[in-house]
């Protein structure tokens, strides 16, 4: 039922390759003699299978869930149907929209109902207003996510141009309840097969911070994201000068990030300098926030600001991220910068190309994590604890991000700090907001942090960071964050969630340097993005002197220079 159903059974592979990620941090996060990030992923086990591994997602999924932009599929299906297209299909519904559909009698509800949406549009009417075509914003051969307000197995009409009319004739059953603002119609009869005419009407929270589900000349479907919802336009080309540069700023502790924190400085020199070339370069400063109290032996490779940990009233319980809001609110209350503009990133990611200030104006820009769903209804209550009341269009003028990497000025840092450290003290406090929210609570205090500080209108930007494997291709992003695991047979073939004949994890290099040369992906792998992180992760580590020696020992004993 294009992004609806079981039509994209290659997503499941995908899902479940991230939702065992996640699960064992998760897992790891609440055992209680965990004390170190680089503890917490030693392990990565095969999936289990049958009923275990439905149980390991569903636990998983109620927590966190990928870095993954693309695979907005995590909304996503219940596999085990045939792949979508011309065949016969069996009909596999969503997760998310399965508990709205019990809960909240949305159209097409239970099996075997049908008839009318909860207060919308009659499923099978023929009657419909003719619409300007400018306000559909259609999208030929693409499929969207979204929350179900109307589903398309009962409701079905005969153009895209009808299916849009119906997302614009939608109303809502309260004031409180979501609009229209996204439908799909499968509109190719040969690629739909049995559905074929089908109009879903949808909601999304952030539908610019969302990709495609599915997108090429073999998908039916026909999306459109209405007039008001269009993706933040990113451009190469520097808007302004010199004064809207942007000084870079990551956090770190422990030997997981130390070589880490290495390969990016690095590569963001490198790129620095081909802005520089390039002129009218906005990249600036770097600052690693060490958050350990003591200096170390990369003081002088990298320039550093040396901040606390947490005080003793206020443990982390393991969790480590929880020091990078105090280190940052540390570090803006004590130093000065000469940029206006701060961009906070992390040790895991490198710079592929020179990156212009993206803010449109003073409005911080930030990249989207669709799993943060803090206008989501089952955390409505939770993030109340923290906001007062809300309406749902409040709720969603929270952005989907957390804090890196996220671009705003130093005005702004400085008045959402406080804010952030005391509502990740909050959160982790919180029965409810920690087990919900689980390893990626951090970044829920970040975005409710903004929205209490005052700093909305956030713009996001899907093309400001690839996360292979997930992504393939070099363009059109700035940085890749490499987080997940990869791994491929000896031919090239992705395996995920089973480890690859090739494989490359940053978690394998948790307490020691990875080797001077990192073995090449086999021939036959496609990624660009895979194959560019190993070869720029080894010229890395040959440009930085002495590190076979580090690989051996750990200790930087020999340091670059900074010099290109």
């Amino acid at each position: 039922m294009g992004a609806h159903n079981g039509n994209l059974l290659q997503s499941a592979a995908r899902r479940r390759a991230l939702l065992l990620t996640l699960a064992l941090l998760t897992a790891c996060y609440t055992w209680s003699s965990v004390r170190r990030l680089a503890d917490l992923t030693q392990v990565e086990p095969e999936l289990p299978a049958g009923a275990a591994a439905g149980g390991l997602l569903q636990r998983a999924e109620a927590n966190i869930a990928s870095h993954l932009h693309g695979a907005a599929t995590f909304r996503g299906t219940v596999t085990g149907g045939a792949a979508g297209g011309a065949g016969a299909q069996q009909q596999q519904q969503p997760i998310v929209l399965k508990q709205q559909q019990q809960q909240e009698g949305a159209a097409g509800g239970s099996a075997g109902g049908g008839g009318t949406s909860a207060g919308g549009a009659a499923a099978g009417s023929k009657a419909r207003p003719a619409v300007d075509p400018s306000k559909c914003n259609m999208k030929k051969n693409t499929d969207y996510w979204g929350d179900a307000l109307v589903w398309g197995n009962n409701h079905k009409v005969d153009s895209a141009g009808e299916c849009c009319a119906a997302c614009l004739a939608y109303k809502p059953k309260s004031k409180d309840d979501t609009e229209c603002n996204v439908w799909v119609y499968c509109e190719d009869p040969k690629l739909c097969g049995v559905h074929h005419r089908e109009c879903w009407l949808k909601h999304l929270a952030h539908p610019s911070a969302v990709a495609p589900a599915k997108q090429g000349p073999d998908v039916g479907w026909t999306t459109g994201l209405m007039a008001d919802v269009q993706e933040q336009a990113t451009s190469d080309e520097p808007v302004g000068g010199p004064e809207r540069k942007f000084h870079v700023v990551i956090t770190a502790a422990g030997s997981a990030v130390h070589w880490q924190s290495r390969v990016a400085y690095y590569w963001y020199k490198k790129i620095q300098k081909q802005c520089e070339e390039r002129g009218n370069c906005q990249m600036g400063g770097f600052t690693r926030l060490l958050h350990t109290g003591q200096p170390d032996d990369l003081m002088k490779e990298i320039p550093t600001w040396v901040a606390q940990p947490l005080p003793p009233e206020h443990p982390d319980h393991g969790y480590i991220v929880l020091n990078r809001p105090y280190a940052l609110l540390q570090w803006v209350k004590a130093v000065t910068i000469p940029e206006k503009y701060v961009l906070m990133s992390e040790p895991d990611h490198l710079w592929l190309k020179p990156m212009p200030n993206l803010m449109k104006g003073e409005n911080p820009a930030a990249f989207p994590f669709f799993y943060i769903e803090p206008a989501k209804k089952e955390y409505r209550s939770i993030v109340e604890t923290f906001l007062g009341p809300l309406t749902t269009k409040e709720a969603e003028q929270i952005a989907p991000i957390g804090n890196a990497p996220t671009m705003m000025s130093w005005e702004d840092m400085k008045r959402v700090m406080p804010h952030f450290f005391n509502l990740s003290i909050a959160v982790h406090n919180d029965a409810a907001a920690s087990k919900e929210w689980g390893w990626v609570q951090e970044m829920y205090a970040f975005t409710l942090a903004c929205y209490k500080a005052g700093v909305r209108n956030i713009g996001l930007h899907l093309k400001m960071m690839s996360q292979p494997p997930w992504d393939e291709k070099l363009e059109p992003y700035y940085i890749l964050h490499y987080t997940y695991g990869m791994d491929y047979t000896l031919a090239g073939e992705f395996t995920p969630g089973k480890y690859g004949e090739w494989r490359f994890d940053k978690r394998s290099y948790a307490s020691k340097p990875p080797p001077r040369s990192l073995g090449e992906p086999p021939p036959g792998m496609k990624n660009e993005l895979v194959r560019h992180l190993i070869h720029a992760i080894n010229e890395a580590t040959s440009k930085i002197p002495g590190w076979d020696d580090y690989e051996r020992t750990g200790v930087a004993t020999q340091l670059w220079d900074g010099v290109v």
